[in-house]
């Protein structure tokens, strides 16, 4: 009798052994409360870290407030080592750089203006030194400028047209028909009639059956006048 209530004993107290055993294991695995990353947002944010780019800053190219900008950017180039001019090369414009020469050939300064108005005869011859106004009348009466250089030997200014009424233009034909004595060698005749005397003027006057050039000289610091006949070439002097 006493074996057989000691094994319901016994029993009794594995069961319950056991229940205790299993309550513990619950309570343990409760307290853990460290989250476990599932294998989708583990792979979302590894995409996400992957698909942004790191930016690197840029410094910035702009100088600053002190620098000064190269000369050569902003500034025409001035080049100083260059030969000195002295004035005794030929020049351009309405001058060779040489104000008076030693002579002037009248007939190749006339030539000049003649070509350069296409032909006619030189009614009118001003100037000094270096640069002479030539004018010339054309077969029909108009008239032509120009600027001649005698240095340089061609024409620096023009041609140009002047203006010249019908009287004018009837008065040059008629005189220019008649003439025999052209431009150039009356202002030779002119300056030869006075000694030591330079051209200003020549100027081409008279009736068209007597032309007459009138030449105005500098002689001395005095201005003096010279008539030259333009059929004959006899100068006069006032």
């Amino acid at each position: 009798m006493q074996r057989r209530r000691s094994l319901p004993v016994l029993t009794a107290t594995i069961v319950l052994g056991l229940g205790l055993t299993t309550t513990l294991a619950a309570c343990s695995g409760g307290d853990d409360r460290t989250p476990t990353r599932s294998p989708s947002a583990t792979r979302s944010a590894s995409a996400t870290a992957t698909a942004t780019p790191t930016r690197t800053p840029v410094a910035s190219a702009a100088p600053t407030s002190g620098t000064t900008p190269s000369p050569s950017a902003s500034t025409p180039s001035d080049d100083q080592t260059g030969p000195a001019d002295d004035g005794t090369g030929p020049g351009t414009g309405n001058g060779s750089g040489v104000d008076q020469p030693d002579s002037v050939d009248f007939a190749a300064v006339t030539a000049q203006g003649v070509a350069a108005a296409g032909g006619g005869t030189v009614v009118s011859l001003v100037g000094s030194g270096d640069n002479w106004t030539v004018l010339v009348s054309g077969p029909d009466g108009s008239q032509t400028q120009s600027v001649v250089s005698a240095t340089l030997g061609r024409v620096t200014s023009g041609p140009f047209p002047k203006d010249a009424d019908s009287a004018t233009k009837a008065a040059n034909v008629a005189r220019a028909g008649a003439l025999q004595v052209k431009a150039d060698a009356a202002a030779t005749s002119a300056v030869g009639a006075v000694s030591g005397s330079t051209l200003t003027s020549l100027v081409l006057g008279g009736s068209g059956s007597a032309p007459v050039w009138t030449a105005t000289l500098s002689a001395g610091g005095a201005t003096r006048s010279v008539t030259v006949d333009g059929v004959t070439g006899t100068a006069t002097a006032a």
